[in-house]
Parts: structure tokens; sequence; C-alpha cells
């Protein structure tokens, strides 16, 4: 037979009687049932922080990307040949060879 609820107990007694009455099998199962739904909690909030990081690797990704776009066009832009024969010409007083100062060597 039931054990009938004081008056006096609380809810938290009560609760615990029940459980303890239950058996060992129902409580094992519970226990699992949490456990296993502690994990789920803590795997879905791992898998969130890694694809929030994963969206700010992308982004970084895309940064640099575009940094060596632009790093690859000033390069371009600063082995021109007209650009180079300009400074040739201006900062170290260089000029082409005349017809008459080139000497063949055969």
């Amino acid at each position: 037979m039931k054990q009938q609820p004081e008056p006096t107990d609380n809810l938290a007694q009560i609760v615990g009687r029940d459980l303890l009455s239950v058996g060992r099998i129902p409580m094992i199962l519970l226990v699992l049932v949490l456990v296993s739904a502690l994990g789920v909690v803590l795997i879905t909030h791992h898998s969130r922080q890694m694809i929030a990081q994963q969206e700010q690797l992308l982004i970084e990704r895309d940064q640099l990307d575009i940094e060596w776009r632009n790093q690859i066009l000033e390069e371009s832009s600063l082995a021109e040949h007209s650009r180079i024969e300009r400074l040739a010409e201006q900062d170290m007083d260089m000029q082409r060879p005349s017809r008459d100062s080139e000497v063949i060597v055969k």
C-alpha cells in the first residue's frame, strides 16, 4: 500500500519518497536520460561556437584575399618598364646608349 502524504510534508519530501519507492531500474534510466540531455546541450553549444568561429575565419580569409589582390596590383604597377626607365633617368642620371656608343661583341 502506498503511503499517504502527511499534511506537514513538503513537496520535495513527497517527490523524494515517490522516487525511492519506484525502484532501481527507472532511477538508472532517469539518470541516463538526464546525462544524455546534458550531453546534447553541450554538443549543441560547442557546435554553435565552432560555426561562429568558422564564420570569423571566412571573413578573415576574404579580407586577406582582398589585401593579396591589392598587393599584386601594387607590385605590377611598381614593376612597369616605363616607371623603371623614368626612375633610372631621374634618380641615377642614366641614359639610353646612342647608336655610336654601342659595341657589338662577336
